[in-house]
């Protein structure tokens, strides 16, 4: 039998994402495997990569991975169409365009050029776009942009900067995606563990956490095959 390969990210969502495979019952690598410099990990038929979290859903979509835990920010960016079966309650946060008070929409900076753009030209709005890689608010304090599109989860650093919130870009969560071919070529062992992961999330959503209906991913799946 086949290793179910799943692409995890590392930083931020690590750990609360491994949490929640233990608490569904997977063998996941130890905290004194994690320390070490190995990205690679096989435990009881899965094998566990870690990845940067704007790869997860590219090491999905191309079938390097069969499943992943990526941010929808990081799903939206690379345009993944793997599908998305559990959404995490844990991470969630908000995409917003973000500005100095009175700026005159000009140029907008973002580490998510194509969401940006697909944001201004669905408003019919006209602006630049300008890639940034960190520390994007520091462009509107600067002058560099008139605006910003980022993630917020708390707004200290839109307050700290004297900023402003000025529309809703996104609802952001982090979700368990699932290759198409994977899904096709390994639907049994997935199901199984979209099922123990979802009851875990629903188990401990609090009203935030929802599961993606399973008859809606066979119905895609289904499709995908004609």
């Amino acid at each position: 039998m086949n290793l179910l390969r799943i692409a995890l990210p590392k930083g931020r969502l690590q750990n609360e994402t491994l949490a929640v495979f233990a608490a569904a019952g997977y063998d996941i690598p130890t905290e004194s495997d994690l320390g070490t410099r190995r990205l690679v990990f096989v435990r009881d038929g899965v094998e566990w990569i870690f990845v940067k979290d704007a790869d997860v859903p590219v090491y999905v979509e191309h079938g390097a991975a069969d499943l992943g835990v990526a941010g929808f920010d990081q799903i939206l960016e690379q345009e993944c169409s793997a599908y998305q079966t559990v959404e995490f309650s844990f991470g969630r946060c908000r995409m917003m365009l973000i500005a100095r008070p009175g700026a005159v929409l000009s140029k907008v900076a973002t580490k998510y050029p194509r969401i940006a753009r697909q944001y201004l030209e669905a408003r019919q709005l006209r602006a630049e776009v300008v890639a940034l890689a960190g520390s994007v608010e520091l462009a509107a304090v600067l002058d560099l942009t008139s605006h910003v599109i980022d993630l917020v989860e708390t707004g200290e650093t839109v307050r700290v900067h004297q900023l402003e919130i000025q529309d809703l870009v996104a609802e952001i969560s982090p979700r368990l995606i699932v290759g198409r071919h994977a899904y096709r070529a390994d639907g049994k062992r997935i199901r199984e563990m979209i099922s123990r992961i979802g009851d875990v999330v629903l188990s401990r959503k609090d009203g935030e956490g929802t599961q993606v209906a399973q008859a809606e991913i066979l119905r895609s799946a289904q499709d995908d095959g004609r």
